[in-house]
């Protein structure tokens, strides 16, 4: 009985380590073989003391223009130790010439997002 309840707690360890341990990647739609990279950006905002730091990223930016469809979107977090950032999409996406995507930080921490944009 003891080596069972060890057993859980240790395995509860390693689970919960892991799972903060991860980055906040995420992806709408799907990249297809005949897709093409629309625009890469890294997008970096430092932390502020006790603060939540947040930006919006617009595709296209201002003043220019997009002929194409979008197929996907993918927010790769470069903070892998669980204190990167989040990504929502907030107007546009895949389907769609534009995208809007609101970037928020964990409190007291910054954040690192590549943003690839994909489109035919």
């Amino acid at each position: 009985m003891k080596c069972s309840v060890a057993f859980c707690v240790v395995f509860v360890a390693i689970w919960a380590g892991a799972v903060s341990a991860q980055s906040h990647n995420v992806t709408w739609g799907a990249v297809g073989k005949h897709d093409t990279l629309l625009d890469r950006e890294i997008v970096v905002k430092k932390s502020k003391l006790l603060q939540i730091v947040t930006e919006d990223f617009t595709y296209p930016r201002k003043g220019y223009n997009n002929n194409y469809n979008i197929t996907a979107i993918r927010c790769t977090d470069q903070y892998t130790n669980g204190k990167g950032g989040y990504a929502a999409l907030l107007n546009g996406g895949p389907r769609f010439k534009e995208v809007t995507i609101h970037l928020k930080s964990q409190r007291n921490h910054g954040f690192n997002f590549i943003i690839e944009i994909y489109g035919r």
